[in-house]
């Protein structure tokens, strides 16, 4: 993953990444079948990153609810800063109709529910904002509440779900991708990001507070 965050996913092939790894090139056949086998893989870790970070998040300790929504929207761009443009897979089409065939017969159900679960906290998240309360936190990957979706949290979910889409660009950039920040290495830099990023999410706490993101 990190030699695809180096170079971006286009220049890199099986062969390379063998060679960067000393492994002979039949094992990416034998482990993965073909080199887009590897990239779905690739794809679905990426998706496993998103909700990791959202767990750890989640797992801390908040004064109040404003905070706790705060620092889940930070954590989930923050983590293209750790790992670089392969975040970008998370939020981007597939890149072929292969590495697409091969994320359904494998993976079916596996990104839809990355995408689901993601939305589903954010929904959590702005209801309790909102409301001021700090409900304790019980949503699971594998067991989404469809009660709570389709009931309580069913209006706060178009909401939810514009602000998971407003959370890609600046993740995209955090990695450098498409002319984005790249390096941000240096102290300068990095003050520079960070208050960049505390202003954007100021603007999306008070949209989800207005009921207007």
């Amino acid at each position: 993953m990190s030699e695809i965050s180096r170079r971006g996913i286009l220049d890199v092939n099986a062969r390379s990444l063998c060679d960067l790894l000393g492994v002979d090139y039949s094992l990416v056949t034998y482990h993965f079948g073909s080199f887009d086998g590897l990239l779905a893989e690739v794809f679905v870790k990426a998706h496993d990153i998103w909700i990791d970070c959202i767990r750890q998040a989640l797992s801390q300790e908040y004064s109040d609810p404003e905070e706790r929504f705060r620092a889940v929207i930070k954590a989930q761009v923050q983590r293209a800063v750790t790992y670089g443009s392969v975040i970008g897979l998370a939020h981007l089409p597939h890149v072929s109709e292969n590495v697409e065939r091969i994320l359904a017969e494998k993976f079916p159900e596996r990104l839809a529910d990355a995408v689901a679960y993601g939305v589903a906290v954010s929904a959590v998240l702005i209801r309790d904002f909102r409301t001021g309360n700090m409900s304790p936190f019980t949503l699971e990957i594998s067991d989404l509440p469809v009660a709570l979706l389709e009931g309580e949290l069913k209006d706060i979910m178009p909401t939810a779900a514009r602000l998971q889409w407003a959370l890609v660009g600046p993740t995209l950039w955090m990695t450098g991708a498409a002319g984005g920040q790249g390096d941000i290495t240096s102290k300068e830099k990095m003050v520079q990001s960070s208050t960049l990023l505390d202003a954007y999410i100021d603007k999306l706490v008070i949209s989800a507070k207005i009921e207007d993101l």
